[in-house]
């Protein structure tokens, strides 16, 4: 075989391996490492969240902190559950797959709920925020990790590293550059921070993330999730990721195919 054609297969080749078998950043390593042993983190099949929510909202005209109980299962490869629970209604929110819906619940009067499938952007970015809760900086299925060099943060000298899952779906990582500790996260127009610690087998969680963004007013609407426990690895039936009955059509899908 000429000498063109094996350099056009090694090219090939490398263009069709798999994004996770390609060289990561340094700084990857090192965040993983900060986490916890790689053993450990290799092996989490789910992780299941328990705690509150807090949410103020400047531009509302009830200054009182929005407060609900937060209970999250994530489980591989991509199913969450969500339910936050109000004084007077519980939204539980579902990822099983390539399916997602919401469920607004009435507390008092159960009959009273409303059920939607969710659209394609937003089950885009259900799968985003599942795997990037799993997997520890790994490069996303069908995405890409970019370092973008140095970046100062809060003082901290970080290491930007671009986690892209799809065109305009982006997690922007900022790692202290010594230890490898997580300092900020950029998803579009919000922000995050990890505040305080909780270990779990050994491997290190945060206490409490804060997420920021804009209100219509241009002021920082905050939602802060505390966690009271987190358990690693505990068997999850399929049964809690599927939509309750009764239940309505899901959409057609554009085209009506």
């Amino acid at each position: 075989m000429p000498k063109a054609s094996f350099r056009f297969l090694a090219l090939l080749s490398a263009l069709l391996a798999p994004v996770s078998l390609r060289a990561e950043p340094a700084a990857i390593a090192l965040a993983r490492a900060y986490l916890g042993p790689e053993s450990t983190l290799e092996s989490i099949t789910s992780i299941h969240y328990m705690g509150t929510l807090e949410r103020v909202d400047p531009d509302s005209s009830d200054k009182t902190p929005g407060h609900a109980t937060l209970d999250l299962i994530l489980a591989k490869p991509l199913r969450q559950r969500l339910v936050a629970r109000s004084e007077k209604v519980t939204m539980t929110t579902v990822l099983d797959g390539y399916d997602a819906w919401d469920f607004l619940q009435d507390n008092a009067v159960l009959s009273r709920f409303r059920m939607t499938w969710l659209k394609a952007s937003e089950i885009k970015n259900l799968r985003a925020n599942t795997w990037e809760n799993l997997y520890y900086y790994r490069a996303p299925e069908g995405g890409t990790v970019v370092d973008k060099g140095p970046a100062t943060i809060d003082g901290v000298a970080c290491e930007r590293i671009d986690f892209t899952h799809s065109p305009g779906l982006v997690y922007e990582r900022y790692f202290d550059r010594d230890t490898g500790r997580l300092v900020l996260t950029v998803r579009g127009p919000e922000s995050f921070r990890e505040i305080g610690e909780i270990r779990v087998d050994g491997i290190r969680f945060p206490k409490k993330i804060v997420s920021t963004a804009k209100t219509a007013s241009g002021k920082d609407l905050v939602t802060t999730a505390i966690f009271d426990s987190i358990v690693l690895n505990e068997p999850v039936a399929a049964s809690l990721f599927s939509a309750p009955s009764p239940t309505p059509q899901k959409p057609a899908p554009a085209g009506g195919k």
